[in-house]
């Protein structure tokens, strides 16, 4: 069965590294690690609860987390993980079919209505796994910048506009900084909201909770801001993903564009990944914006394609057909 825990010490503050080193690190990712499963659950009250998976086969025993959302009739929705992050149970070597059925066949019991598992581009085995377990699947695409070559050689890997936007980022005097202030982070938020509000078309945004909460995790987010003269205009929340660090949510004020703060965060991003070890930086999707991938291109950034898997289970899309074609006869008569 999948275990499912309330707020308690398995998901608490002080639990194992969310990486283990007995696993490849490639091959896995932070989003499936108890530190961000907690952090979220805390973050969204009965909204989000937490799921654990034991895992057995292709390396040492351990936990895949990720997330449930109770629904109607006791049943829930499975995410692995939110947010269109990835998960993966992590392998050592070959990663066995047999390991994929395991995980499968906890996943696809009687109270699952259906489930979303994001695969990144690079955990090919995984991918290749659940495809051969029938599951079906679409491809989304993501921005990804070597960084093999190291930060200065990197650097030079950005377009003209970018490096001199970087620079007068720094001649004007804005400064990044990591944060785990709650005053810092709360300011950041607002510009976030005021920025969503500005723009509109955010949907609901995220509650400064759940950036009180993932920086505190440190081992796996880091929230940089920009400021000038004393003031924050800007920031960015990245993730330590493996052997990878992930861009996953920038804001900055408006009223001080012109100061390149989104620049100089990433710029400053890009550095600690670089400097922490990391193979690649990746800039996450585009949200079909060309304008935004483009920018992103001009970081020096390549496309690649992760997986979305799904499944519904059929049990409960035969009952929503007989309730649809119930409801439907009803009216008819009516």
């Amino acid at each position: 069965m999948v275990d499912d825990h309330s707020h308690n010490n398995t998901l608490g503050r002080s639990n194992v590294s969310a990486l283990r080193r007995d696993l490849d690190q490639a091959s896995q990712t932070c989003f499936s690690a108890s530190d961000f499963v907690g952090a979220l659950t805390r973050s969204f009250g009965e909204e989000y609860r937490p799921l654990a998976v034991p895992i057995r086969g292709s390396g040492p025993p351990r936990t895949m987390y990720g997330i449930q959302h109770p629904t109607s009739y006791g049943r829930r929705f499975l995410l692995l993980a939110p947010f269109s992050l990835y998960a993966s149970p992590g392998w050592q070597g070959q990663l066995r079919q047999s390991t994929l059925d395991g995980i499968l066949g906890r996943l696809t019991g009687i109270r699952t209505s259906s489930f979303i598992w994001n695969v990144r581009f690079d955990h090919k085995q995984l991918a290749a796994g659940l495809i051969s377990s029938g599951l079906k699947f679409s491809q989304t695409p993501t921005r990804v910048l070597d960084l093999t070559p190291g930060y200065e050689r990197t650097f030079a890997g950005y377009n003209a506009t970018i490096r001199n936007q970087v620079r007068r980022a720094r001649r004007i005097g804005v400064s990044v900084r990591e944060t785990t202030n709650r005053d810092s982070v709360s300011e950041y938020h607002r510009i976030y909201t005021r920025l969503a509000q500005q723009r509109g078309g955010y949907g609901d945004t995220y509650p400064v909770k759940l950036f009180l909460e993932l920086v505190e995790v440190r081992s796996i987010a880091r929230l940089l801001v920009a400021e000038y003269e004393g003031r924050v205009i800007g920031g960015g929340l990245f993730f330590q993903d493996g052997n990878s660090v992930l861009y996953w949510h920038a804001a900055s004020d408006r009223e001080y564009s012109r100061f390149y703060p989104s620049c100089a965060v990433l710029d400053e991003a890009i550095r600690w990944a670089c400097e922490s070890g990391a193979t690649f930086f990746n800039f996450g999707g585009s949200v079909g914006l060309s304008s935004l991938d483009q920018f992103k291109s001009f970081w020096g950034a390549r496309t690649e394609l992760n997986c979305e898997f799904e499944w519904t289970n059929p049990f409960w899309a035969r009952m929503s057909n007989f309730k649809a074609r119930l409801t439907a006869n009803l009216c008819r008569m009516n």
